[in-house]
């Protein structure tokens, strides 16, 4: 399995099954942690690597195997309520929960090729493995409990995958079977390589006598453009009358139409009856969708589910001292391995010293009679989280599905990994051009980040970056690197093969969305008189005498 798709993977299951850090009973009495990881045996939850907060110094560390064990006889002689309001539970890192969660998908990947066959499993997309994946995580037995649904992957049916994909987790005490309706929706859309609305709209046609609820209202699936009818004005007398022709589509069965009387060919005219011109939509794409794009747009406009990771994202004056720690604990207990260089985690280190500042300032520590005293706030100190923002007080989830549409609205001409390479280009321009600002002297200088990887793959570090430098320097820089970035790719790929075709097309795509709506199909159009106007400012030291022009 490739690293994309086990990300994916990895998303949908958290999104479906939730994180918790900290074990809880589910609804069948059972010892859960993490992403639904059942540690209803002594030997599982051992073996987990758990974290207890010390008792002399109030910070996490690594628990033992006898504190372990008898954390376990603890909370199994719990009920699950009581455990919930436990304060003390011992917490399982990200970095933990990861790598669990990752033997986890290729055991049950493992198991559900094995119960389909491998042939047959290699002819679903990544959407429908994911999905699929989830209902063999979800129900003990896999997918042999589910004969419609084996079938449907043989007979490799999108629709009928989609289907017979439903399970639901047990009745009420009214007899109602409780479904997931969320879950529902995410694997509908991932079946069918469509955007999570319209996956909630699939589940409120399949459950309509079930009354599905959702997180947010659904809203109604886009009017799909009308064929343009024929020209109202008389056409000339000189040329045949058309045949009706029947409606293309229609809800109700139709009587068969009357045959049509032979037309007759009429002389040609110097006023030729006007065409009917196509919709707008049909020549905004060029490249069939990616079912990718629908995920990146989901992953970009998701809040970031670490709360370490997602501190990072706001001012420092604006943290809690409980976000404060969380950054401690960030640091501490998800950067381990291969991950304890990673210059995010001196990073976030250096963050928490900055809120120090921040909240204590800087100066010397004051002594009383040769006894440190303690520093008290120079500000107040925040009691409640605050709201993820960008710069200009915009919601910063908000700002970051919009680039991501963008992202995905730019896969339709450039290609996916094209587009996702422009976004990562384009963030690494920015950060170049956007250093970190000075600190206090009290503390060396920041840690230098390093660039994104330019693979065309959007995982959890583009989707961070694309976040953290919407939270910094504002959506409209982000959207400036990401048209700088396209065109650079662009660029790129031209003095690489030495073909410059399509220079017009790739100005107007990368740039356009910054001067002007996408709708507007007009000439002349901005962006390409300014590119024209910069090149021939330049001149033909740099640039060849036919520079093509653009309009």
């Amino acid at each position: 399995m490739d690293d994309t798709l086990k990300e994916r993977m990895r998303n949908h299951l958290k999104k479906n099954e939730g994180v918790e850090a900290q074990p809880y009973k589910d609804t069948n009495g059972n010892l859960t942690v993490g992403v639904g990881f059942n540690v209803a045996k002594k030997e599982d939850f051992v073996a987990l690597k758990f974290k207890t907060k010390d008792a002399k110094t109030g910070e996490l560390r690594d628990a033992t195997p006898e504190e372990k064990t008898a954390e376990y006889e603890r909370l199994t002689k719990m009920d699950g309520k009581a455990i919930k309001a436990d304060q003390n539970r011992f917490t399982l890192p990200d970095g933990e929960i990861n790598s669990k969660l990752d033997e986890k998908i290729a055991d049950h990947e493992k198991d559900a090729k094995r119960q389909v066959g491998e042939a047959d499993w290699s002819k679903l997309t990544d959407g429908q493995k994911t999905a699929v994946l989830d209902v063999h995580y979800a129900n003990p037995g896999g997918l042999d409990n589910y004969p419609n649904l084996k079938a449907a992957i043989k007979e490799g049916n999108a629709d009928k995958i989609a289907a017979q994909a439903g399970f639901f987790g047990g009745k009420d005490a009214d007899g109602n079977k409780i479904r997931n309706w969320e879950r529902e929706a995410r694997n509908q859309a991932e079946i069918l390589g469509v955007s999570q609305e319209e996956g909630r709209r699939k589940v409120q046609d399949k459950y309509k006598d079930e009354n599905p609820k959702f997180d947010g209202p659904v809203a109604p699936p886009k009017e799909v453009p009308k064929p343009v009818p024929e020209p109202a004005t008389q056409p000339p007398t000189n040329s045949a009358p058309k045949p009706e022709q029947p409606p293309q589509s229609s809800p109700e069965p139709t009587p068969e139409p009357t045959p049509a009387p032979p037309v007759t060919t009429a002389p040609p005219t110097s006023e030729p009856a006007p065409m009917p011109v196509p919709a707008p939509e049909q020549k905004k794409s060029e490249v069939p969708a990616d079912p990718r794009a629908a995920s990146l747009v989901e992953m970009a406009s998701a809040p970031i589910d670490n709360p370490g990771r997602a501190a990072l994202l706001k001012p420092v004056e604006k943290l809690t001292e409980g976000e404060m720690k969380d950054m401690i604990n960030h640091a501490q207990g998800d950067y381990r391995g291969f991950r304890s260089g990673d210059p995010l985690k001196a990073h976030t280190y250096e963050k928490v010293q900055d809120w120090h500042v921040a909240m204590y300032g800087d100066a010397p520590q004051a002594n009383d009679g040769g006894k440190p005293i303690e520093p008290q706030p120079i500000r107040s100190i925040p009691q409640q989280a605050s709201p993820h923002t960008t710069p200009d007080g915009g919601d910063l989830w908000q700002a970051t599905a919009k680039i991501g549409q963008q992202v995905a609205d730019a896969a339709g001409t450039d290609g996916y990994d094209n587009a996702v390479k422009g976004l990562q280009r384009g963030l690494n321009i920015l950060n170049a051009s956007n250093p970190l600002p000075g600190r206090s002297p009290a503390y060396g200088p920041y840690t230098k980040l390093g660039p994104v990887e330019e693979d065309g793959k959007y995982g959890p570090q583009t989707d961070f970056a694309l976040k953290h430098a919407t939270a910094r320097l504002g959506p409209a820089k982000v959207q400036d690197g990401l048209a700088l970035g396209r065109f650079n790719t662009f660029a790129r790929q031209a003095q690489s093969s030495g073909n410059a075709d399509g220079l017009e097309a790739a100005t107007h795509g990368a740039f356009g969305p910054l001067f002007r709506d996408n709708s507007d199909d007009k000439s002349p159009k901005v962006e390409g008189g300014v590119l024209q106007e910069t090149l021939n400012a330049m001149g033909s030291d740099l640039f060849p005498a036919n520079v093509p022009t653009l309009r």
